[in-house]
């Protein structure tokens, strides 16, 4: 029993390597070689908009866990306006080879919402960079000869990353001290006011500066009349 067993065994083994080595050697054939090449020049056609700075940028890769060994390969580019994942989905195994390269793209803004971190692929086999926003996260492995290229651009991002959070601090420092100062002047515009007297001044002069009338300032310090003498402290505003 052993002998038609271990048979049996050898020939599964053998055609599931025929199968896998087939599925690998249709699959280089169906991915183009040049598929950054492509990328960059979708980049530099259509994804870039008008003025648009690309910084840096680094070729990644993306394996879904049901087509792992067709994987989409592309871009992740750094601009002076965004972080931008330009990817080249790998061609149908039964599609035509002449059929027009199939692009995906995802645009993620430069603020303090959005997180790039370093790690690893799904299975653990490749070094990547992680996207973190709030609506969604992207694993794109990067390649151990491109991986200087993306650790300079994790660096670019994290720099400009801490440009924001400094002045989103410095910002919000300057608006609460906006709104500390505008407490302040309101509280201070409750507080009743006073004026001294000085040599030559008149209660209309005194009513005059201070916006009001002779009658309202008489009536605030129980004066008889407009007669004042220097010296004296009068109340021009009430508090509140």
């Amino acid at each position: 029993m052993g002998g038609p067993r271990r048979y049996v065994l050898l020939t599964v083994i053998l055609v599931l390597g025929i199968v896998i080595a087939q599925l690998l050697l249709h699959t280089v054939r169906k991915s183009p070689r040049d598929s950054v090449a492509i990328a960059e020049r979708e980049l530099r056609m259509n994804a870039l908009q008008p003025g648009e700075k690309v910084f840096r940028a680094v070729p990644v890769f993306q394996r879904s866990a049901i087509d792992y060994f067709r994987a989409t390969r592309g871009l992740l580019v750094l601009t002076d306006r965004r972080l931008l994942y330009l990817g080249l989905q790998p061609r149908d195994l039964t599609g035509s080879t002449d059929v027009p390269p199939v692009f995906e793209q995802r645009d993620f803004p430069i603020d303090t919402l959005v997180q790039l971190t370093r790690g690893r692929t799904f299975f653990m086999l490749s070094r990547a960079l992680e996207v973190h926003a709030p609506d969604e996260d992207l694993t794109l492995g990067v390649a151990s000869d491109d991986w200087s290229k993306g650790d300079l651009l994790a660096l670019s991002y994290e720099g400009r990353h801490q440009k924001l959070l400094a002045e989103g601090l410095r910002q919000k420092q300057v608006r609460a001290a906006a709104a500390s100062a505008e407490s302040a002047a309101l509280a201070e515009s409750k507080q009743p006011r006073f004026h001294v007297v000085q040599r030559g001044e008149a209660m209309s002069m005194i009513a005059t500066r201070y916006n009001t009338t002779a009658e309202r300032i008489r009536a605030l310090n129980q004066l008889p009349n407009d007669k004042i003498r220097v010296g004296q402290k009068l109340m021009v505003k009430p508090e509140g």
